[in-house]
């Protein structure tokens, strides 16, 4: 087990790998009670991967938290990293996982960040498997989104854009570290880690300094691979395909809770979301930060007091 803001992170009470074809074994793990509410939680990203403490967001005597580490991700198997993998794939092994654990009535959707974005994408495709979502620190895919990290956030870092751009030789950024990403040389891998890398992980911090880059290693190439590779598609979905096709799920509760001052995912886009879906709750915490422990705090208050 491991610490977190002073407590033991849970253990899975059941893990293992699902063949989900294209060469992928999606790795999984369920928490909690195997008879309790089940919820799918989907992890961030791109290339992140499923962490037990999300999991501690539950009641686990009420709760059977199920979550798997996306294509190439974690401890996910493949025999090509990027081959079908993709946002709807993803999606796909969701589903395909519920049915391998024999579950066939109405789960809870969980995700937060690009994971929001892949909960709302499968209670859009499934919408008569879902009886609630549970979302933070959301992430719509938009193209208005992505282009936050590499165009917009310019506002508050405008050194660090330019000079981005400067090495770029133009204002498309995420070519040309999608290109250097797929290097087979050192320098190059070491510039994505140096820039775009940090970059990316200080804007979720909202750290005003950009001193540190940490060590370039198999898991953070893979990361920064699937990360450009999705960038670079648009994530595979169409421009606002998300709110477009909302209607879908006009009649699914749904909990938001986003953190007031998150430089990654700025909480217009949960504000957004929560316009247009009636059935929703919008919690705005008055923190800084992606993620943040009162950010979790605030989830796990909301969530308990929801009725299952």
């Amino acid at each position: 087990m491991f610490l977190f803001f002073g407590k033991k992170e849970p253990k899975p009470y059941h893990v293992g790998w699902l063949s989900v074809g294209s060469g992928h074994d999606i790795y999984y793990q369920q928490f909690g009670n195997p008879k309790g509410q089940a919820v799918l939680l989907f992890h961030g990203g791109p290339g992140g991967c499923g962490k037990a403490k999300h999991a501690s967001h539950y009641d686990l005597k009420q709760w059977r938290v199920i979550m798997f580490d996306q294509r190439g991700c974690g401890l996910s198997r493949y025999s090509d990293l990027l081959k079908d993998n993709t946002a709807p794939a993803a999606v796909q092994d969701g589903k395909e996982l519920l049915d391998y654990l024999k579950i066939k009535g109405k789960v809870t959707v969980a995700g937060g960040s690009y994971g929001a974005g892949l909960a709302l994408l499968f209670a859009e495709t499934y919408p008569k498997r879902v009886n609630r979502l549970i979302l933070n620190s959301v992430f719509l895919m938009r193209e208005q989104d992505a282009r936050w990290v590499s165009h917009t956030s310019r506002l508050f870092y405008p050194d660090l854009i330019d000079e981005m751009r400067r090495q770029a030789g133009t204002d498309d950024i995420v070519s040309f570290y999608h290109r250097l990403i797929f290097s087979d040389k050192y320098k190059d891998l070491q510039q994505v880690q140096k820039y775009y890398a940090v970059y990316e992980k200080m804007l979720g911090k909202t750290e005003a300094s950009f001193n540190e880059t940490p060590a370039l290693t198999d898991a953070s190439i893979r990361f920064m691979r699937i990360y450009l590779h999705y960038e670079k598609n648009h994530f595979f979905v169409q421009e606002n395909q998300l709110l477009q096709n909302i209607q879908r799920i006009q009649n699914i509760p749904t909990l938001i809770v986003h953190n007031r001052l998150d430089f990654c995912c700025p909480v217009e886009q949960a504000f957004d979301l929560h316009r247009v879906l009636p059935q929703s709750k919008l919690v705005i915490v008055p923190d800084k930060g992606h993620s943040s422990p009162l950010l979790f705090n605030v989830l796990k208050k909301e969530i308990k007091i929801m009725k299952i």
